[in-house]
């Protein structure tokens, strides 16, 4: 018997088997947190072309499965209680959970801070109001909580998802924020299942640190700030950034099982890439773009 059969075989009988559990709402399956485990697959690939016995190749597949399938039913799977059921009654997911609020801007604040999760959402973040935040949630399920640290010339903030919440790639919310163009800010993002548009062309950006996987994120930079990173690391998901021509650009990026756009650079070095305005732009980008079993884009306009 063929090895790859047996590996192949093995995979799609446990996909199927959490398929029909959720769909039979015998267990509600946190896929969020699922994408997590995408690096499994190049494991799983790499066993899949080593030079031994199959027999080791089995014994290897069925370990890295057997921790992954630990990991799953400890921290992503919700059983209906103890029983055997089914309910097609079941609308947890259609719960509303609508949600708004304000965070207030002082003149004195020069630089923000801001850490965010995104899940299982359609996103948007744009740079148009007199507050420091206005947030606006749409859908159901998934509650936000916020904090607030301030100083008189910083303030931190962190947007989370509220514990114990199980997450569902299907769950609908849409979600827009704005955030106020006059401070610098410092953005962190952590995403996951979502459909997300940051149009930050409009912001003073320092620092952005984007973390995503299962996810479509789309990010318009702008030529606000004269020296803006931007680190991105991504698995599974689709990226696309967008660079002012105004700004110049240097790009380092490492890609992994992944298509790749990059136009209108000049390619330095492998995975290195310049814009010809680089030297003698005012303001700079410096960005890096980490991807595995993805597809990146990064273009000029």
């Amino acid at each position: 018997m063929k090895f790859r059969n047996i590996f192949w075989g093995m995979i799609l009988i446990l996909i199927g088997v959490l398929f029909t559990l959720d769909n039979l709402n015998l267990l509600d399956f946190d896929w969020y947190n699922l994408w997590r485990l995408w690096p499994v697959a190049l494991v799983l690939w790499g066993v899949s072309i080593l030079p031994v016995k199959h027999i080791v190749k089995i014994v290897l597949v069925i370990i890295v499965l057997a921790g992954s399938v630990y990991y799953m039913m400890n921290r992503t799977v919700q059983w209906h209680g103890n029983d055997f059921h089914i309910s097609y009654n079941y609308d947890y997911d259609n719960r509303t959970v609508n949600q708004e609020f304000t965070i207030p801007y002082e003149d004195s604040v020069e630089l923000a801070t801001l850490n965010m999760e995104i899940a299982a959402s359609t996103f948007m973040l744009i740079d148009d109001t007199f507050a420091l935040i206005d947030f606006e949630k749409r859908g159901s399920l998934i509650n936000y909580k916020y904090a607030v640290t301030q100083t008189e010339a910083s303030v931190d903030i962190d947007i989370y998802i509220e514990d114990d919440v199980v997450l569902r790639s299907h769950s609908n919310n849409r979600i827009a924020m704005s955030l106020n163009p006059h401070p610098v800010w410092d953005l962190q993002f952590e995403i996951g299942a979502a459909d997300v548009e940051f149009d930050l062309s409009g912001l003073k950006i320092n620092d952005l640190n984007v973390e995503g996987g299962a996810a479509a994120i789309m990010i318009k930079l702008g030529d606000e700030y004269y020296d803006t990173r931007v680190n991105v690391e991504t698995g599974a998901s689709s990226i696309k950034v967008k660079v002012p021509e105004e700004s110049g650009c240097d790009l380092n990026i490492t890609s992994v099982l992944s298509g790749k756009t990059i136009r209108g650079f000049e390619k330095i070095d492998h995975g290195h890439y310049r814009t010809e305005n680089f030297d003698e732009a005012e303001n700079k980008i410096y960005l890096v773009v980490e991807t595995a079993i993805s597809s990146c884009s990064i273009i000029r306009y």
